[in-house]
């Protein structure tokens, strides 16, 4: 049996004044379904983002610590203030410079200038001396700096200036006046001059520095 037009008019106009409703209840319904949907944040999850947070704190705290660390001073021994030793008298120990080796006969020494050579005949020439003495002041002279450190140690502030002596052969070390004169056969350890003498003498200097930097020069 088959329903006439007329018959289902009445039913639409029901669904047509409900259809407003409806259409919120669906929209509600999709809404719910969607959060439904989402997944729950897992332990796994927050213990990422501790640990990250955790990170990034550790990370900022050494920085700070590095930061601060950079900015204390270091005590450096090479950056301390050089102990003065001119406010005291101040003699040289010579037993600290001994190198432990036999001095040796110059006449009896192979040195590595001949006789003839261009070095050493200038230098006599120069120094008014014979070939003989422009040859071991030559050899002398090429360790004469063997021993400085030593006479540094101890003389910290109170040296000024040292210079050889071509025409002697020999090492003076000019000090501030408050260092008792002195002098000491110090027996040369290097090879090149191994057993040859090397004078050294040490001279203060009334004037201080002034008087002692013309002689600088002649080194």
């Amino acid at each position: 049996m088959t329903r006439s037009f007329d018959t289902l008019l009445p039913y639409s106009s029901a669904i047509s004044r409900f259809k407003p409703a409806l259409l919120s209840m669906l929209i509600g319904c999709s809404m719910v379904v969607a959060g439904c949907n989402q997944a729950p944040k897992t332990k796994a999850d927050a213990s990422t983002d501790n640990t990250e947070s955790k990170t990034e704190l550790k990370t900022d705290t050494n920085t700070d610590n590095n930061e601060q660390t950079a900015q204390q001073p270091q005590n450096n021994p090479d950056t301390q203030p050089m102990m003065s030793t001119q406010d005291k008298p101040l003699e040289i120990n010579w037993r600290a410079l001994d190198s432990g080796e036999q001095a040796v006969d110059p006449k009896s020494f192979k040195y590595p200038f001949a006789l003839d050579s261009d070095a050493v005949q200038a230098q006599a020439k120069f120094s008014g001396i014979s070939p003989e003495q422009a040859q071991h002041s030559l050899t002398v002279g090429m360790a004469s700096n063997e021993p400085l450190e030593k006479l540094l140690d101890q003389l910290a502030d109170s040296y000024v200036s040292h210079s050889y002596s071509e025409k002697d052969a020999k090492l003076i070390v000019y000090t501030t006046p408050n260092v008792t004169p002195s002098k000491y056969d110090y027996v040369i350890k290097h090879e090149f001059a191994r057993g040859l003498i090397l004078p050294i003498e040490i001279m203060p200097s009334p004037e201080g520095k002034a008087d002692a930097a013309s002689n600088t020069a002649a080194h």
